[in-house]
């Protein structure tokens, strides 16, 4: 009875034992996994440098369909206001740059004569200040500037220079009640239309830096998140080699037992037949 008591004590420590062995090569497992991937995460963020702002495309279709709706509305007296002029600026020496302000003024010219305006000169220099300021959208140098002035360019032909845009500004600025109206309202006009391209670059710019703030403050946070998560993979491989460790000297340990019981039992079995024979004398 004693031996079967045994005998089921023995089975029941190899079965925890085994249990607890296979639980522990578990968390062995999970802790070099875990340890690897912090290890590569935090070399990763050590090394992570701030995304570029992708500047979004001038929609000029949607500058002239916004233009025609604001047009058929109800003819509405406007204040008559002068937006302040630009600093004065030196134009890049390009020809084509040139030429392409040559043309924005022309169109803006034609079309505002027909009302009873004049184009000046502080016309062109602040649509060529426009061009120095908002050309690095477009690319470093006389580059974006140019580029810039194409754009501007473009958005004029396609708002100024449209029959049907033309002949809904003609109606409503014969609706308007007195000269004094109708004045303003082309100065309103125009205002929007010279407006809208520097206005949409203004924000993109303005998007651009707070973008690139965010991108900044996401580096630091993952520089500064990279050393913790090194320190944790260091950890967590310390603790793999310290549990093994452990395993092993558990194992020895107990082999050694099993070998100092095996040869106890022989040396017992050995020296019963002479204890036997001793007494049988």
């Amino acid at each position: 009875m004693s031996n079967e008591r045994q005998t089921f004590t023995n089975k029941l420590e190899e079965l925890f034992l085994s249990i607890l062995r296979n639980v522990i090569l578990l968390i062995l497992a999970l802790s070099v996994i875990a340890s690897i991937g912090l290890l590569i995460s935090g070399v990763s963020d050590t090394s992570a440098k701030p995304e570029k702002y992708t500047y979004e495309k001038f929609d000029a279709k949607q500058v002239v369909n916004d233009l025609k709706e604001s047009l058929k509305d109800e003819a509405k007296p406007a204040p008559d206001q002068k937006k302040p002029s630009d600093k004065t600026q030196t134009p890049p020496k390009s020809d084509k740059l040139k030429e392409e302000i040559e043309k924005q003024v022309k169109i803006l010219s034609d079309f505002i004569s027909k009302y009873g305006f004049e184009a000046n000169q502080s016309m062109a220099t602040n649509l060529v200040n426009r061009a120095n300021r908002y050309g690095v959208v477009y690319g470093e140098g006389e580059t974006g500037i140019l580029e810039y002035a194409k754009g501007q360019t473009q958005l004029f032909e396609s708002i100024l220079l449209d029959k049907d845009l033309n002949s809904l500004v003609q109606k409503k600025y014969n609706a308007q009640a007195e000269q004094e109206f109708k004045d303003s309202f082309i100065r309103e006009y125009i205002d929007k239309v010279i407006g809208a391209y520097p206005e949409f670059h203004e924000n993109q710019m303005n998007r651009s830096i707070e973008f690139e703030q965010e991108q900044n403050a996401e580096v630091l946070l993952k520089k500064a998140g990279a050393a913790m998560k090194l320190y944790i993979a260091a950890g967590l491989f310390g603790a793999f080699l310290l549990i093994s460790l452990i395993l092993v000297l558990v194992k020895i340990e107990r082999n050694l037992r099993l070998v100092r019981v095996d040869s106890e039992q022989s040396e017992l079995l050995s020296a019963t037949p002479v204890s036997a024979e001793r007494q049988s004398t």
